[in-house]
Parts: C-alpha cells; sequence; structure tokens
C-alpha cells in the first residue's frame, strides 16, 4: 500500500510539472517602482504573436494582483502593453526610449501620474513565469478577467458622477452656491464613454464658474441664477441658461472648452442690475478703480487687453486711453520724459526707468497716488456710487499723441534736426521733420519722403532742401546743394531734452496723468 502512495504521489508530481512545463511562457522581467511598485511582465509563446501577460502589484489600485492579457506594440524602439480595461483600451506598462535612455513606466486606474519603474534583476532571477501564468488561467476561468475588460456602462457612468461630484463642491463652494450637478446621459453613447474622459468635458463650464467666483458680481449671479446645471453631447459646445439651469453642450472635437464657455458666461448672464446688463459689463466696472485729485483731474485704472490694466485720464467725464508701456512692464507704469527720476533703475530689460511714471494703487487698502518722475501726488479713491455714475456716464477717446521722436541729429553751430514719426501703428511711415535751435525749433513743410533699410531722405516738392538720415553713414542736411554733416544725437538717452527744451512738445498734451502737473 505504502508504495502505491508513493507512485501516485510521484505520479502527481509529474503531472504538475508537466502542466507547468507546458505552459507557453518566455523568460519575463520585474520591474520595481520607488514606493513598492512591481510589475512583472511575461511574453508568451510563440513571441512573433507579441502577447503576454502583466501582474501589477503594490500600487493600491484595482490593478493589483490581476494577471491581464496583453498586446505587445512597438513604435520604433518604444514598447507599449496594452489590455483591455473596463470596454477601453489601457497601457499599463511601457518603455520610453530616446537615444541611450531606456524609461519604463507604469500607469494604473486612479493615479493622476505615471510611475517610473526599473529593470529588478534578483526579482527578475527568481521569477517563476508558470506560476504567474497559472494565476492568470485560474482568474480567467473565475471570470474575473471578463468581468474587468468588460465594459460597465453603469459602473462608468457612476465613476463620472463620483468625479463630477468634486468640481460641483468645489464650484459651489466658491460661489457660495448649492447648484446641483447632472449628466445626460442619453445624450452619450458607449463609443463616447469608452474612449473619452466624460467628467473633463463636463468639469469646463464649472471650473469656468468657480474661477469666476473670485469676482463678487459673478459670485451672486451664480447664486441667483444657475441652481442645476447639466452636461450633454452633442454636435458643437453650446452655453444656455434659462429658469435657474445652465445646460452645458460639449463636443468631442471641442477645444478651448473652458475658455469657451467663460466668454459665453461673461457675455449671456445678466449681472444682478437686470435691465439687460451683461455680466461682462459689471465684472469690468467691479474691476476698474478710480482716483481723483480733488482739482478736476481722474486716473481710471481698467483691465487691459495688453496688459493686466489700462489707464485712462480725464476730467471725470471725458478720458483719454493712455499709452500702454513696453511689454516687460505693467500697465501701472506709462512713458512720461517730461519727468525725469534720475535714481530710478536706468537698465531695466532695457528701459530708462527714469523715463516712467506710475499710478500706485492698493485695492485692499483703497489708496491711489501718481508718481510724475520724482514727485508724488496722493490721489483719493472713489468707490459705490459715484463710481459708477462716473464710469457709467463717461466718455472715452484715443491717445492725443499724434507725433513721437524717431531720429534726433544736430549740426556744429547747435541746431538741432529732429525727426518724428506717426503715433499709431497704422501711421508709423508718417513723418514730421521740425529744425532749429534749441527751444525753437519749427516744422518743416518736408513733401516728399524716402524710407528703406539704409535710412531715410526728407525732401522739399522742389528738392531745395533736403535731410539725409543715414544708418550707416554720416547724415547730411543739403541746402542749395550745400551739405552741412550732422551728428546723431540718441533718442533714447535724450527724451527730457526732447520733451522739455527743444519747444516742439512745449504745451502738449501726451494723454498721461502728468498732464496736469
Amino acid at each position: 500500500m505504502r508504495v502505491i502512495v508513493a507512485m501516485l504521489a510521484v505520479v502527481a508530481v509529474l503531472e504538475a510539472g508537466s502542466a507547468r512545463a507546458a505552459a507557453p511562457v518566455e523568460p519575463g522581467k520585474v520591474f520595481a517602482g520607488p514606493n513598492g511598485e512591481l510589475v512583472t511582465a511575461i511574453p508568451l509563446s510563440p513571441a512573433d504573436d507579441k502577447k503576454a501577460i502583466v501582474l501589477v502589484q503594490g500600487t493600491d489600485s484595482e490593478l493589483d494582483g490581476k494577471v491581464l492579457p496583453y498586446d505587445v506594440e512597438t513604435s520604433g524602439q518604444d514598447v507599449r502593453y496594452v489590455t483591455q480595461w473596463h470596454g477601453r483600451r489601457y497601457v499599463t506598462l511601457y518603455l520610453l526610449v530616446s537615444g541611450s535612455r531606456r524609461n519604463y513606466y507604469v500607469n494604473v486606474p486612479g493615479r493622476r501620474d505615471d510611475t517610473a519603474v526599473t529593470f529588478d534583476d534578483a526579482r527578475t532571477r527568481a521569477l517563476k513565469g508558470e506560476d504567474v501564468y497559472a494565476l492568470h488561467q485560474k482568474q480567467k476561468s473565475q471570470g474575473l478577467l471578463t468581468r474587468l475588460m468588460a465594459f460597465d456602462r453603469k459602473g462608468e457612468e457612476a465613476q463620472v458622477e463620483r468625479e463630477l461630484a468634486k468640481s460641483v463642491k468645489s464650484m459651489n463652494e466658491a460661489c457660495g452656491s448649492q447648484t446641483v450637478g447632472l449628466v445626460e446621459w442619453a445624450s452619450i453613447p458607449d463609443e463616447l464613454i469608452k474612449e473619452y474622459s466624460i467628467a473633463s468635458y463636463c468639469e469646463a463650464p464649472l471650473d469656468s464658474l468657480r474661477k469666476l467666483c473670485a469676482s463678487a458680481e459673478a459670485k451672486k449671479v451664480v447664486q441667483m441664477r444657475i441652481k442645476e446645471a447639466s452636461c450633454r453631447f452633442g454636435d458643437a459646445p453650446a452655453v444656455k441658461v434659462e429658469s435657474g439651469r445652465l445646460t452645458w453642450t460639449t463636443a468631442k472635437d471641442a477645444s478651448n472648452q473652458e475658455e469657451f464657455a467663460t466668454k459665453a458666461f461673461l457675455d449671456t448672464l445678466e449681472s444682478t442690475q437686470g435691465q439687460g446688463e451683461k455680466l461682462a459689463a459689471r465684472m469690468q466696472l467691479e474691476k476698474t478703480h478710480v482716483c481723483a485729485d480733488g482739482k478736476g483731474h481722474y486716473v481710471l485704472v481698467r483691465p487691459g487687453e495688453t496688459h493686466t490694466v489700462q489707464l485712462a485720464y480725464g476730467d471725470g467725464q471725458r478720458f483719454v486711453e493712455v499709452a500702454s508701456p513696453p511689454w516687460v512692464l505693467n500697465g501701472h507704469f506709462f512713458l512720461e520724459p517730461r519727468f525725469y527720476h534720475k535714481t530710478m533703475n536706468h537698465s531695466f530689460r532695457g528701459l530708462d526707468m527714469g523715463l516712467y511714471s506710475e499710478v500706485e494703487v492698493d485695492a485692499e487698502k483703497k489708496t491711489c497716488a501718481v508718481r510724475c518722475g520724482e514727485r508724488t501726488i496722493p490721489f483719493t479713491w472713489v468707490d459705490g456710487e459715484q463710481k459708477e455714475t462716473l464710469v457709467s456716464k463717461a466718455t472715452f477717446e484715443p491717445n492725443p499723441q499724434k507725433y513721437v521722436p524717431y531720429a534726433l541729429l544736430r549740426d556744429q553751430k547747435g541746431r538741432y534736426y529732429l525727426v518724428e514719426r506717426g503715433f499709431k501703428k497704422e501711421e508709423e511711415r508718417n513723418f514730421r521733420v521740425s529744425i532749429g535751435p534749441k527751444g525753437n525749433l519749427q516744422v518743416q513743410k518736408m513733401k516728399d519722403v524716402v524710407s528703406d533699410s539704409k535710412g531715410e531722405i526728407f525732401s522739399t516738392k522742389r528738392g531745395e532742401l533736403r535731410l539725409v538720415v543715414e544708418k550707416e553713414q554720416p547724415s547730411l542736411w543739403i541746402e542749395n546743394k550745400k551739405k552741412t554733416e550732422l551728428r546723431p544725437v540718441p533718442v533714447e538717452e535724450n527724451m527730457p531734452l526732447i520733451y522739455n527744451e527743444l519747444g516742439v512738445y512745449t504745451g502738449a498734451r501726451l494723454g498721461t496723468p502728468c498732464d496736469d502737473q
């Protein structure tokens, strides 16, 4: 009897060994992550079929312990292990090759970022691929893998609604609202759910409202006008707010959806004032600061297009736009060469800051002042109904400047030759020439202008007088064939001279808050 039992035991061992030996596995590899993550990848025979099984452990994800079947896809030297996860194509392990660098990454459900993993030699040598394959077969026979790989619409919907609920909560907290979020699932076919992140498409208007609610006015509007927010898929993005319900229509190929939603809210939502006033207008007013010097002069600091703020200056009824500074400066600064600040940084990103004055605003403390060169003039804060009335009734005009300095030259007798170009971008090729001693330059009637990469030639209609501004050769003043060589005077370094001493700009208004100082 003992002999028979022993023989049976041997047969069982041989059968088990034979079964394992028959497992269609090739030598596998084990990769380890920085926080205990382990990924085992085992190719299946025949290798040419590019099939594999992969076991993920230590990630605290739903994928842990599951041995799913994979297709091994290659693109150049890059490799991707692709399976089906809840009906979706899913890449769990991939290799990226860049030059001599070979980096592996693991991607698991629930983690926003992929995790870098490295080849583990010791675990690879100890790996028994047959055991992993046996676990794969067991999970397959139990139906576990089928359930994980199959599309579960109800489960997908529940997951999207959980994710969307977080965005709704975040928006409600920012807006002080009690908006309810809904998804119109009938508008979303299975194919879209499998291929796209539905929650991210539906979150766009919620993220937009959350950010808009940094405005007190927007916060009131959301509380008043949006009690319910629904999301649906259609042919093109659209926003509709009616009877307390926001209907957000998104589309699979839509881009910049949050930006689209923000514009739609600003342009279509009515402010709390009603009477057709849009949210954009009320928020613009909300962000506009008004300061007064008590002598009938006002400065407006408004949201700008090229800079974060745009300045305007006027008498409270009529305002002119203050010319914006170069992009390296914020919109509170403006060029003001009539008031030079000697102690400022004279080489800030290529700019002489001594030439720039500014409007100093502290919205929290509700204080403001205008600095003209080295002098600071205190202004008072205008708020409430007075601000609203002033801004709503004011008219706005372009900056009054017609010309700006382009080139300055001087002869040996102290006579200056100032060339100006048009102030507006579209008038930059319009030139004006003034000639004379300091304090008494006179505008010349120069008719013909030749301008190219070598310089400019300004001449009268009959050609008796010509100013030749060369970029590579000495500039000349030609009068009745007599040539006078001119010395160039750098414009940037002599702006106070040009605006204060030559006489061309005496009494001129530059459309800045320093015009009346």
